[in-house]
């Protein structure tokens, strides 16, 4: 249950060694490097510039961005897809490859992309302007004004339509009508010259809305060519320019071999940027350079044959921490506790001095999301998926962590689904030892058991905490009052002896008398009394494990609905069976999604709220090694 020993370690080393020995600081990934003390040692900072990197990143960044979206996968194959790997002694010879003529051919390919695209959605625009006008028969390029007449193309709201046939009886306007739709009419006018302004006031009253041929639509139009022929020819040179677009396409697929490449050297340039930029933390002279870190006690032989090539040149110190300083947490725990870690991360990491709470916590998380879920079926698909996502896509870090961590929890609901719950609905009566619908009240005594159980062992651990900080007064004849006084309440209220009753009185005689900090003996004793109050905090912290019981019974009458929706189902002539099974696949599948979810987040809560609130103490800074980074490639 205790973190792991850490040890302040400082290096000092010839000038020249500076670049070399981080990269293999780097590639060990062993020690988080912290600011040096640049005022006690009259040490100078560098200021690296990586400016030129950051612009050689960015332009490999959009490279990989453009493979991409060319590349067509399925989604099943961009969830198994594995990272290339690469040896970390091989970063140099990755950058022999002349990439940067790769970037340039495909910034320019991109650029003709982008520009075919532009010119594309400009003649797609033209040809809608035109699709209200295609029913015009009269030719593009002799919609001008003649030397007598204004000719004049526009729609109108189809409401005031009537009001324009009388304005054209009245002013002899002729017109035609090329196109209607639900709101508007498209129409050709013949205008006069000299009834022009009176006319076109008219029009403006009415919402005529004038439409003009742009100038890209007249070059396109031939004499004699009507509306109909100049989209067929924009349509045409749509099509021209797809093709073009298609053809470069191909040359950038052709390209997407150097994919790998791109994508080595992107993680080797990120690497190397950060090994730059992490140079800032060192203290330098003219000739020595100085760093510190955090590593490890189990790692310092490791970190010793990492750097005894560079024995000749450098110092290594380690030392343990001092009491004004605030090393990081680093959990440790045994390997089947270790995926339980992602609970404790996400509550925090534990102080210095505290307890690891990954261990303690571990068995109970098992069971109450086993009893939470209690469909065998559901954790069954789970811990496959798991593990056969383990299997085949490799993850490492942090997702492995957590697949495994479900795996463990598909595990633990196969076991109490099989005794309290069933297999997708249907329980199988001969390994059941409690079936929670029949006999709800005894699942629910197990389930507040189970929740006395851990808050007394909360207890427990604070207690222990105290006598390792050497508060031991508190933590004897308060905690452990605690520790005796609710076992033996329990047992008087269940049996009503009164020799727990008077045992009892002795851990309660405990925290009255030694709860309060004050000297004043009144104060002392009615401040301990007072500190009695907190069994009503315990009993709330109990019955907060009722909840086990509610999503238990929730998750198997949900999984009985959805079977019995299915028997209705097969009632259905002919096709009866599949949606029975449409039923049965998808009801069970959401069925199984909320109550995981349900269950994980309600029993990390028990953990949070009602055991870590008795003796964790959380603000622990989490360990960051100095390490490659990885967004594309394995460093191995």
């Amino acid at each position: 249950m205790a973190l792991a020993e850490v040890q302040k370690i400082q290096i000092i080393a010839h000038f020249s060694l500076k670049m070399e020995l981080l990269s293999s600081l780097q590639e060990a990934g062993l020690i988080q490097l912290e600011e040096a003390n640049f005022e006690d040692f009259n040490l100078t900072s560098a200021s690296p510039d990586v400016s030129e990197l950051e612009h050689t990143l960015h332009r490999l960044k959009r490279a990989l961005d453009n493979f991409s979206r060319r590349e067509k996968k399925g989604f099943l194959k961009k969830l198994l897809a594995q990272k290339p790997q690469l040896h970390c002694h091989k970063r140099k010879e990755v950058l022999r490859f002349d990439f940067h003529t790769v970037l340039d051919e495909l910034e320019k390919l991109e650029e003709e992309e982008n520009e075919l695209l532009s010119e594309i959605k400009f003649l797609e625009r033209e040809r809608d302007v035109l699709v209200p006008l295609k029913g015009l028969l009269f030719p593009v390029t002799s919609v001008k004004p003649t030397d007598s007449t204004e000719i004049v193309l526009g729609s109108l709201p189809l409401s005031h339509f009537e009001g324009f046939q009388k304005l054209a009886e009245k002013e002899a306007v002729w017109f035609e009508v090329i196109d209607q739709d639900k709101r508007q009419v498209f129409l050709l006018l013949f205008i006069f010259k000299k009834e022009k302004n009176h006319v076109e006031q008219s029009l403006k009253e009415l919402n005529f809305n004038p439409i003009y041929f742009t100038e890209p639509i007249l070059r396109e139009a031939r004499d004699g060519d009507i509306v109909k022929d100049v989209m067929e020819k924009i349509s045409k040179e749509i099509e021209e320019k797809r093709e073009g677009l298609e053809a470069l396409d191909n040359v950038g697929k052709r390209l997407s071999v150097h994919r790998e490449k791109l994508m080595l050297i992107h993680d080797v340039l990120v690497n190397e940027r950060e090994k730059i930029l992490s140079s800032r933390l060192l203290g330098e002279t003219e000739r020595v350079f100085y760093l510190e870190g955090w590593i490890r006690s189990s790692d310092m032989a490791r970190l010793e044959s990492k750097l005894k090539p560079f024995s000749e040149g450098m110092q290594l110190c380690f030392r343990p921490p001092f009491l004004d300083e605030d090393p990081p947490s680093i959990l440790e725990n045994p390997k089947l506790a270790k995926p339980f870690e992602v609970v404790t991360r996400l509550y925090g990491l534990p102080q210095r001095g505290s307890f690891d709470p990954t261990l303690p916590l571990a068995p109970f998380f098992f069971v109450f999301v086993g009893l939470c879920v209690s469909e065998a079926g559901y954790g069954l698909i789970i811990t496959l998926l798991s593990l056969l996502y383990i299997k085949f896509a490799k993850p490492r870090g942090g997702l492995l962590q957590f697949l495994k961590l479900l795996a463990l929890l598909g595990i633990s609901t196969v076991i109490f689904g099989t005794l309290v719950g069933g297999w997708f609905g249907f329980p199988l009566r001969k390994l059941m030892i409690l079936d929670p619908l029949r006999d709800p009240l005894s699942f629910l005594v197990i389930a507040l058991a189970l929740g006395f159980i851990q808050v007394w062992f909360g207890t427990f651990l604070k207690l222990i905490d105290g006598i390792k900080n050497k508060n031991f007064l508190q933590s004897i004849f308060v905690q452990g009052g605690w520790l005796w006084l609710l076992p033996t309440l329990a047992l008087f209220g269940v049996t009503k002896n009164s020799i727990w009753g008077f045992l009892s009185l002795i851990g309660a005689a405990g925290i009255v008398f030694f709860a309060s900090p004050s000297r004043n003996p009144i104060a002392r004793f009615f401040g301990g009394l007072y500190s009695l109050y907190d069994i009503s905090r315990y009993l709330a912290d109990v019955l907060s494990y009722s909840r086990l019981l509610a999503l238990g019974l929730a998750t198997s009458v949900i999984a009985m609905v959805v079977n019995t929706l299915c028997e209705n189902a097969l009632r259905i002539p002919w096709v009866g069976w599949l949606v029975a099974a449409l039923i049965f696949i998808g009801g069970h599948l959401f069925n199984l999604g909320i109550s995981f979810l349900g269950g994980f987040v309600h029993s990390m809560r028990l953990q949070f709220v009602e055991f870590f609130s008795k003796f964790f103490r959380p603000g622990g800074k989490p360990f960051q090694p100095f390490e490659m980074e990885s967004n594309f490639v394995e460093f191995i």
